[in-house]
């Protein structure tokens, strides 16, 4: 019995040795971005903290016990009006009143002395080659980023208290306006030192997007 053939259709053609399939597009420069491992993210613990300078809470202490001169002494004055004007006012209305009210203010006044001595150590700063860290708070804390290349510009300023204390205040402002943030408690030299070098790292930010 002979076999009938069959019609299998025209053969195909081997393909030819050494050819691949076609490789897909290479993704353009600068749009690739992979994922980052939780383990592979920097700790708190490894950033440097450079604490304030060390006559900083003594500043906010001689600050404070000023206020609390002017405080007293204008307490003191509209208590004597009163009690000249009317003897018997807070004897009929609210005998406990002054005494509540100077215990208020005694307490205000001692406090507002002693909270810089527990505030500023929890202060500090760091900077580094792109941007300046800066934390700040006691029970509600928080850490502040101000990159270099969204900074306009920045601001020295001191009161003739800080000046007293060989101290002054960094002010850094955002690109596109809005308010800026502040960080108090540096020295007068390093205050300087700081507002030089971040405005070297606008300028050169600035020079390189021009170039490109």
């Amino acid at each position: 019995m002979v076999a009938e053939p069959t019609d299998a259709g025209p053969a195909e053609d081997p393909a030819p040795a050494g050819d691949s399939p076609p490789a897909e597009p290479e993704a353009p420069a600068g749009s690739f971005n992979p994922e980052v491992p939780l383990h592979a993210l920097p700790g708190a613990e490894a950033v440097d903290w450079v604490p304030l300078h060390p006559r900083f809470a003594r500043r906010l202490q001689v600050g404070a016990f000023l206020r609390s001169v002017v405080y007293v002494a204008a307490a003191g004055g509209l208590h004597i009006t009163v009690l000249v004007r009317n003897p018997g006012a807070f004897a009929a209305a609210a005998p406990w009143l002054p005494a509540f009210l100077w215990t208020l203010l005694a307490t205000f006044s001692v406090w507002s002395v002693i909270w810089p001595l527990i505030a500023v150590p929890r202060r500090g700063y760091v900077v580094r080659e792109k941007d300046l860290l800066y934390k700040s708070g006691v029970l509600w804390r928080s850490v502040k980023a101000f990159p270099f290349n969204r900074v306009q510009h920045t601001k020295l300023d001191s009161t003739p208290l800080d000046r007293r204390f060989g101290l002054a205040g960094l002010s850094v402002f955002p690109a596109g306006g809005g308010r800026g943030n502040r960080i108090r408690g540096l020295g007068q030299e390093t205050a300087e030192r700081l507002r030089a070098y971040i405005s070297e790292r606008i300028e050169s930010g600035a020079g390189t997007a021009e170039g490109r």
